[in-house]
């Protein structure tokens, strides 16, 4: 097959398969190609720079408009590293605080070189309900954000952060992650990557080592694959890793499964998903010390494209990425997923009647305002804004780019569809009723799989197509909290 100008070449991809170690985990094996495909590296250095206090946001995000829909074109690269305190150390409060100010220290000498932009670095560190049990008192953990509307409904008080959970919809074997930390870093430049992780994790002899506070358990590697004109990067690795079903992705599709996720309307804008901004979600004001943190869910899921696109034409596709009413011309990858495509409770219902529910109006029905709200900065959050900030990515992988258990992750040497999906949201149950509803079950106790309705998973929005592997819930920290956080409360 000709190969065309900047496209992947399979000889290229396997040149550079080699594995991630965890003697090198800055190695990037086989997505080093991408260096090749955007021309090689692209560092963004800079002068001084303020960092927000909310991990979550990245500056100046590029936005760009496709078939009338602006949209937010993200770090190309992200990477997620996972890990708990490391097992030989007797955590004693005095190492807990030493260790604190190690890891401030590093992450600010990491991160002092370069933007907070895309072309830059940004990263969120999160901490595992493992790390708050196991390692802290009862005494400073009562600092933890509380959920209140999920405390109130239960009569008992509930965590911002809760234990990942099994849905209708996941396999018997998915697997609920009990780590410690982890890190997330996002960047158009994979240079900035390896520089960043090698310092952190490699160089046992740099002023920014910390790998010895952790024991690594996993790396994992995705990009968000652009498009919008061009072949997307996303068909391209898919096609050089032979992943079946590659060839049928549409070349400008900036995700696999065919359409764009990153359309503004659709992402919680501002400092939405923090703890303090919605009145009534947890305990957290402007002045509180999760003030500018957030909950971020984590899972990965293998995509099946032979499914998806085997089983479904362009508009059955349409239908269960958004809704049976949502009308498409041919191949169009980017619809528009604002306020005034949100879907009733009364329009979905009619939709399972009729045989076929979407996987957004599934969602809308517990990620929008459903009516308008003042935050508690006193700003007017109209109906219909999204209050998730979603960071789904693809990857090759099969889960992992690296794991210390390999047999535990059920790593495979071959490659595979997937996505790492990353939320970022004001309370872990947020997430857990959202997940529910792409089930077809919402908190007013509609169940669309229900002989009312028998809404199976092949007509379930994207179901079908997906299965997920891992899930855990994380506590974002602001940032001047982000480094082992209420360890300097301890006596």
């Amino acid at each position: 097959m000709e190969q065309r100008p900047g496209e992947i070449s399979r000889r290229a991809f396997l040149k550079r398969a080699t594995a991630v170690s965890v003697g090198s985990i800055a190695a990037r094996g086989f997505y080093e190609v991408l260096d090749e495909l955007a021309g090689g590296p692209n560092a963004a250095y800079a002068g001084p720079v303020r960092r927000r206090e909310e991990q979550y946001l990245v500056d100046n995000v590029e936005v760009i408009i496709d078939n009338g829909v602006t949209l937010a074109v993200p770090p190309l690269h992200n990477d997620v590293i996972t890990a708990r305190l490391r097992a030989r150390t007797s955590w004693t409060v005095r190492n807990l605080k030493a260790a604190q100010s190690r890891l401030a220290s590093a992450l600010a000498t990491v991160e002092k070189p370069y933007s907070s932009t895309a072309a830059g670095l940004t990263m969120v560190v999160g901490w595992g309900l493992p790390y708050f049990r196991n390692y802290l008192p009862a005494s400073v953990s009562s600092y933890l954000p509380v959920d209140t509307t999920l405390s109130q409904q239960t009569g008992t008080r509930q965590l911002a952060i809760l234990d990942s959970i099994r849905f209708p919809s996941d396999p018997d074997d998915v697997l609920l992650e009990s780590n410690d930390v982890v890190f997330k870093l996002r960047s158009n430049s994979q240079d900035i990557l390896r520089k960043v992780e090698r310092a952190l994790f490699d160089d046992t002899a740099g002023s920014a080592y910390v790998g010895d506070l952790f024991d690594l358990t996993s790396k994992r590697i995705g990009f968000l694959g652009r498009g919008f004109g061009t072949r997307s990067i996303a068909k391209q690795l898919a096609l050089a890793a032979q992943v079946p079903g590659a060839e049928l992705i549409p070349d400008d599709a900036q995700l696999m499964l065919g359409f764009t996720s990153t359309q503004t309307a659709a992402l919680g804008p501002d400092n939405i998903v923090s703890f303090e901004t919605l009145p009534g979600v947890t305990n957290q004001f402007p002045n509180g010390y999760f003030a500018g943190g957030c909950a971020m869910h984590l899972s990965h899921l293998h995509e099946d494209l032979e499914q998806w696109y085997g089983g479904n034409d362009y508009n059955a596709r349409v239908a269960r990425m958004f809704s049976p009413r949502t009308s498409a011309a041919p191949d169009t990858v980017t619809l528009p997923n604002g306020p005034a495509e949100v879907s009733s409770a009364q329009q979905v219902k009619d939709d399972a009647a009729s045989g076929v529910v979407g996987h957004n109006s599934t969602l809308q029905q517990v990620t929008r305002l459903a009516r308008d709200v003042t935050d508690n900065y006193g700003r007017l959050r109209r109906a219909g804004t999204a209050i998730p900030l979603r960071e789904d990515f693809n990857t090759i992988d099969n889960p992992f780019a690296w794991s210390a258990d390999p047999a535990a992750d059920r790593m495979a040497a071959t490659a595979a569809a997937g996505m790492h999906f990353v939320a970022f949201i004001p309370a872990s149950h947020r997430f857990h009723l959202a997940r529910l509803a792409m089930d077809g079950v919402f908190p007013d106790g509609t169940d669309l799989r229900s002989a009312e309705y028998n809404i199976t998973s092949r007509d379930n929005g994207i179901n079908a197509a997906l299965r997920t592997t891992h899930r855990q819930n994380f506590l974002v920290p602001p940032r001047r909290r982000r480094s082992f956080p209420l360890v300097e409360l301890l006596g």
